[in-house]
């Protein structure tokens, strides 16, 4: 009896909802003809984005209905960012959206209008009086960002300076897109009256990035003072031939540029072509460098960490640890332009782990203490930073379908927090705690830190314009992010960057990733490297990283440890079915310590790819137009594979030492399209004492000039294993974002492998063996910024060059005065020295060291 009544009460319910009017969800609207003090229904609707924040945070609605912000076509201009609390959280079952209007342009902006008169000032520049407030950090005319003064001028290329020989980078790629030696010069800086407030921008000395500094004025040398120059880990003098200088009010002088006179209000432009200055619209960006914020509370107070010699310039740099305790929950963009933010190039200080890489961290959207945050059809252009930062504590945020477009350092950013690591060490030569101290746990220590997001179906073009050392995306302290059909193209480094082991578990699939590594170079389409808790370099610096007995710290790590490789890269990292292409480096290149990655079904068009030290990197049923190169190997064994591969380039095995390389490499199809029958690979085989399965001859490409790599039927490639995977899905999905994706060029390798080993000409000199540095693998092996110099392969402890000091690994470069480019040099030099005291300038451990010596 007790069942059936509630029976009858469950049926009355459910009519009772059936026949009741559908609830209506929460919705607030904005329109820039709004007023906040409105009530934000559609007939009444608030003025910014803020105040439907507001109503929506007191509505006593959130997480109980399906929420909607619906923001009409228009401007809105902040002045502050739009932050978004706990307070703001909706729910799995009702989240809440913000949103643009159904066919709306809707755009967020810190840029705001100029509605004063411009005049004819004289030369053809106009200026305008603005008053005296903040300074102006970029002008913008009609939507398009114009040029902030600067020499030499936007487009120039590479300008040669006096007794100048151009070197590294095309022309029609040169750094800044147009760079010149005498930029900072004091010859130069004559015709300036007072450069105060100037940027110099350099690139870093190895064009690992680039370098910033802020003039402060002129000495009475009349030479530039300026401080900076903190934005790489691993800092290095300013390149000496790729530097630009701006905002020098001398050097206005060119259209489309303009100059700010903060002392005495004036804003200067000299307009380009086609800019009509009675009709034309202008806004200025001036210091408001985020648009929107979602922050989750934390503990308090925020603790922090002093990072001595942290490698970039600085004697200390002082870190955010941020600890989440209550997190922003379920809230969607959808629909939105953002554009308009400050540049961050003199901010960008923070070390990530023994990285490369300084960070700022904050973006035009930044996210700090989310779950589910979710980023669609959206559009980041012209910012001045960052366009997405995801930073400490989110789980399953997704960034999906939006456009990137010509932002100022990198377009989607995940950085945890150092308080999530074990046995933190930030600088490239600093190690962690001592073997027996060591924390030998693995994984992460707390929650802090972004995983299991997505990044799909995102266009990103043109990533770095005014900072060098960025990536479409870029990983550090992070795990489980999907990073799927993403088409991410012309940026001056890596297309995707992963900066440490911490924590792994990344799946990055159908990618299209080309026209990378255009300003600088030994790096990667897709790139990583591992300098986790136990890393150490193969090639020692100094014996700070050597045991009592000589041999370097991973071996003694490893040797008592020998999971310790996984420790921090404890899920494995997996690249599949992506097509990647990089212009001075390779198109995949695992540096220092990437370990744990399986790589299979790539596909690379020029660059090759690379596997620096490191453990178990599984590599298979790769396409690899271009090298495979595997450089400065750790000791055996490394758990690494490589078979079943196509390979075609001019040295298929480039290594400093391909002796030493501890996996498993076999089954390689070596392609020349002229060979006229498959033949054993002999030169594979003859180099390596190993590949007794490997093949030499024509892959039979069915379309290579249009892209097509898979092979026919009759292909010879399905011998060694290979099996075809799919040339038609690389990149982004959507219909509007594919209209606007480029295609990579196709171009095929010119020199093809021969099937005849030349062994690399080495030389005896004082009983050790040295060959001249020759390929970008040795650059890359040693860190030197050009293939100069004598290359110390094997230097025996009873040879003469051990005596003097000379250790295996050392580029020498110069004895005394003399240069030593090659070993022609390096011999007839110390044939020519006579008995005392002599120095050596050495490249060792991928830094400068002088050594002297006595004959």
């Amino acid at each position: 009896m007790k069942q059936h009544k509630n029976s009858l009460v469950f049926v009355a319910t459910a009519m009772l909802l059936l026949t009741s009017p559908i609830l209506q969800a929460c919705d607030i609207y904005v329109s820039p003809l709004g007023v906040d003090s409105n009530t934000g229904s559609k007939a009444n609707p608030v003025a910014t984005i803020t105040a439907a924040r507001d109503l929506l945070r007191n509505s006593g609605k959130l997480g109980l209905e399906s929420c909607e912000v619906i923001i009409a076509a228009g401007v809105y201009r902040l002045n502050e960012p739009i932050t978004l609390t706990p307070a703001d959280s909706g729910t799995k079952a009702f989240p809440v959206t913000y949103r643009a209007a159904e066919n709306a342009k809707v755009v967020v902006t810190g840029a705001q209008t100029i509605t004063r008169a411009w005049k004819l000032w004289k030369d053809g520049i106009y200026r305008t009086q603005i008053g005296k407030q903040d300074t102006v950090d970029q002008l913008i005319v009609n939507d398009s960002r114009q040029i902030m003064a600067r020499y030499p001028d936007l487009g120039a290329g590479y300008v040669l300076g006096p007794n100048q020989k151009h070197e590294g980078i095309k022309a029609g790629n040169a750094p800044y897109d147009g760079s010149t030696p005498d930029a900072w010069d004091a010859s130069k800086a004559k015709a300036w009256a007072d450069p105060t407030g100037a940027f110099m921008h350099g690139m870093h000395g190895g064009l690992w990035g680039s370098q910033h500094y802020r003039v402060l004025g002129k000495n009475k040398q009349g030479e530039l003072v300026y401080e900076g120059g903190w934005q790489n880990n691993r800092y290095r003098s300013a390149h000496r031939s790729y530097r630009m200088i701006e905002n020098v009010f001398e050097e206005l002088d060119s259209p489309g540029e303009w100059y700010h006179d903060i002392k005495d209000g004036w804003l200067y432009y000299l307009p380009a072509a086609g800019v009509d200055m009675a009709s034309a619209q202008f806004e200025a960006v001036f210091e408001i460098k985020h648009l929107v914020e979602f922050y989750g509370a934390y503990v308090e107070p925020v603790a922090t960490m002093n990072i001595p010699n942290s490698g970039n310039g600085l004697k200390v740099t002082q870190v955010k640890n941020y600890q989440t305790t209550e997190a922003v929950k379920h809230i969607r963009l959808q629909g939105i332009q953002f554009r308009g933010t400050a540049r961050t190039f003199m901010e960008t200080i923070e070390p990530l782990l023994r990285s490369d890489w300084t960070i700022y961290r904050g973006a035009a959207v930044h996210l700090r203490g989310t779950e589910a945050i979710e980023i669609e059809n959206s559009a980041f252009v012209e910012l001045g930073g960052n366009a997405i930062l995801v930073d400490s504590y989110n789980r399953d945020t997704v960034i999906r379908s939006n456009l990137f477009r010509e932002n100022g350092a990198s377009d989607v950013v995940f950085v945890g927090s150092f308080a999530a690591v074990r046995d933190p060490a930030f600088s490239f030569h600093a190690s962690a705690r001592p073997l027996d101290e060591i924390d030998t746990v693995v994984g992460p220590k707390s929650e802090d830190y972004p995983a299991d997001a997505l990044v799909e179906d995102n266009l990103m073009m043109l990533a770095g314009r005014f900072e060098k050392q960025v990536a479409g995306v870029n990983l550090s302290m992070a795990s489980r992010i999907t990073i799927r059909h993403n088409t991410i193209s012309h940026t001056p480094r890596a297309g995707i960057n992963i900066s440490d082991g911490t924590w792994g578990g990344h799946v990055i699939e159908w990618n299209d990733v080309f026209e990378t590594v255009l300003e600088t170079h030994d790096h990667g389409a897709f790139n990583s490297w591992g300098r986790d808790r136990i890393w150490h370099s193969a090639m020692p610096a100094g014996p700070n990283e050597l045991d009592e007995n000589g041999k370097s710290l991973i071996s003694y790590y490893v040797d008592k440890y020998p999971h310790s490789p996984f420790w921090d890269a404890y899920q494995t990292t997996i690249l599949r079915y992506n097509r990647m292409q990089s212009d001075h480096g390779w198109d995949i290149d695992l540096d220092d310590g990437s370990s744990n990655y399986e790589i299979y079904s790539n596909l690379t068009l020029s660059g090759g790819l690379k596997t620096r030290e490191g453990y178990k990197r599984i590599v298979t049923n790769n396409i690899i137009l271009g090298d495979y190169t595997c450089n400065v190997p750790y000791p055996k064994p490394v758990f690494d594979v490589f078979e079943r591969n196509i390979v075609s380039g001019k040295q298929i095995y480039s290594s400093s030492n391909p002796t030493l390389w501890g996996g498993s490499r076999d089954y390689t199809f070596v392609h020349n399209p002229a060979a006229k029958k498959v033949t054993p690979a002999v030169a594979l085989q003859k180099q390596t004492l190993d590949d007794a399965h490997s093949l030499y001859g024509n892959a039979q490409f069915v379309a290579a000039e249009q892209g097509n790599f898979t092979v026919t039927a009759s292909s010879p490639a399905f011998k060694v294993g290979f099996k075809n995977f799919p040339m038609t899905e690389f990149g982004v999905t959507s219909k509007h974002l594919k209209a606007l994706a480029g295609t990579p060029p196709f171009i095929l390798p010119k020199q093809i492998a021969s099937n005849v080993y030349v062994p690399p000409k080495e030389v005896k000199v004082l009983g050790a063996t040295v060959r001249s540095l020759r390929t970008l693998a040795d650059v890359s092996a040693t860190g030197m910024q050009e293939a100069i110099g004598s290359y110390l392969i094997d230097v025996p402890a009873s040879s003469r060059l051990k005596k003097f000091g000379f250790k295996s690994g050392d580029v020498v470069m110069m004895i005394d005065r003399t240069l030593t480019p090659s070993t022609r040099d390096f011999k007839r030099t110390l044939d020519k020295l006579r008995a005392g005291t002599h120095t050596a300038k050495v490249w060792r451990g991928q830094e400068a060291v002088v050594i002297e010596f006595d004959l």
